[in-house]
């Protein structure tokens, strides 16, 4: 009845090797996006999915207890959608294919850039989880003058 794709809760190798801020997270505690995207996500208003996601980053926030680095953390979640969306949508305009059909160099290398921001982001954010504190986490946030917050805006 049970196998281990029922209790599997991470998948490493989509967290760490995927390209997509979206499929990190998607692969990152998979028991309860699920949960979220069924009883929060899916309810939200879809003709606003910044508003949407910042909703669900809310209640995940909530989820994970009352720290206010996390929900600095989780709230800047939706900032990094909307840009990756964007960026997406702006590069497959301009080459006329999606990222990931891209072939070539230029495809490598802006599917590498598109890794590496990834990777960024969420040691970025991890912070608001290792430090807590929302104090903690602005502290070092401004230590590195907020840029990556001021590189998806």
């Amino acid at each position: 009845q049970w196998d281990f794709e029922t209790i599997r809760t991470v998948d490493p190798w989509g967290t760490e090797v995927g390209r997509r801020f979206r499929g990190g997270l998607r692969r990152w505690n998979m028991t309860v996006q699920w949960w979220l995207a069924a009883y929060v996500h899916r309810r939200a208003p879809r003709q606003y999915p910044l508003l949407r996601n910042a909703w669900t980053m809310l209640a995940s926030a909530y989820w994970h207890g009352l720290h206010g680095g996390q929900y600095l953390s989780f709230l800047t979640v939706p900032l990094w959608l909307a840009a990756e969306a964007a960026a997406e949508a702006a590069l497959g305009g301009y080459f006329g294919v999606p990222l990931e059909k891209l072939g070539g160099w230029k495809g490598s290398l802006l599917r590498g850039a598109q890794w590496f921001l990834k990777m960024r982001a969420f040691e970025y954010l991890s912070m608001g989880f290792v430090l807590r504190g929302a104090a903690a986490t602005l502290r070092f946030w401004a230590s590195v003058h907020f840029c990556l917050h001021v590189l998806p805006l």
